[in-house]
């Protein structure tokens, strides 16, 4: 509960941060900052053993993972509501049972074959897709929370063989990688000519930060990596199924954010379709 508060916390500092940067440059500094302080924590507390692993090609794919799910998902955040954008990506448990019957192979039941049905129709009526309101960037955290409902399925394989800071560490430094080149591929293509407002925030040019901003664009990254490794270490000893119901709470602290810095209440839709969402994700992990 307390690293998802972080999250909305740092969320909404990314938000805020983008209405004056680019999206991009902002997560560049922010994992620059992260990675730089998990290596001097580790550093200290543990010793260089900490950086070994027994299994990097896990963690590797663990931080393509989460290059992919946070980064599609603050880019989308830039344009959207704090709150909107949570409750699409509180969809995770619903592509696990999804995922773990398609991949794993796993015997998924009918009471879980209707949640899932349920909850993914409660986010065609909170998008709306057919309508004129329909924006391509609400439905991005919905691939966000695809690619995030992956990562705690590395974490049951790597169970208790690597330390939390271990973890964090690689996930971060290959998320990193990838975002660098990202940043790279976007300096030297040319910029699409689109009136899209994400994607001209994607290819905005960098710009030097005022000062204000580097002490928030700090704060952001502290506040993460406090995150990273609180929800780290508890799906690492705990039983998946006893830790993920508590995700939930960051729709309630992104609402509550969002509400009290960018004055954002969520819509008759956003609150009913988040409510059977919520419902159905509860329903499938208590099932399980």
């Amino acid at each position: 509960m307390f690293a998802l508060f972080a999250f909305a916390t740092q969320d909404s500092i990314i938000k805020l941060l983008s209405e004056r940067y680019s999206v991009i440059e902002i997560l560049m500094i922010r994992l620059a900052i992260v990675l730089a302080l998990l290596l001097v924590v580790a550093l200290a507390w543990q010793g260089p053993g900490i950086l070994r692993t027994r299994r990097p090609r896990l963690m590797f794919f663990r931080g393509v993972l989460a290059f992919f799910a946070f980064t599609t998902y603050y880019i989308a955040l830039s344009s959207i509501p704090l709150a909107e954008a949570a409750v699409v990506y509180m969809t995770a448990p619903l592509f696990v049972t999804l995922l773990s019957a398609l991949v794993l192979r796993e015997r998924v039941g009918l009471h879980r074959w209707s949640a899932v049905v349920i909850g993914f129709g409660a986010v065609v009526f909170m998008l709306d897709p057919g309508s004129s309101l329909f924006r391509i960037e609400s439905a991005m955290p919905l691939f966000s929370a695809l690619c995030y409902a992956l990562i705690p399925i590395i974490n049951r394989h790597i169970g208790l063989s690597e330390h939390a800071l271990t973890m964090g560490i690689y996930t971060t430094a290959s998320y990193f990688v990838l975002m660098a080149l990202t940043s790279l591929a976007i300096h030297t293509l040319p910029a699409p000519a689109t009136d899209n407002a994400t994607l001209q925030g994607v290819f905005q040019g960098w710009v030097m930060l005022q000062a204000t901003d580097w002490w928030l664009l700090l704060l952001a990254g502290a506040i993460f990596t406090v995150a990273l490794l609180a929800i780290t270490q508890a799906y690492r000893i705990a039983v998946v199924s006893s830790v993920a119901p508590f995700e939930y709470v960051y729709i309630l602290w992104a609402s509550l954010v969002g509400y009290l810095i960018f004055a954002d209440v969520p819509g008759p839709r956003t609150m009913i379709g988040g409510a059977v969402i919520v419902a159905c994700g509860c329903y499938i992990i208590l099932r399980e």
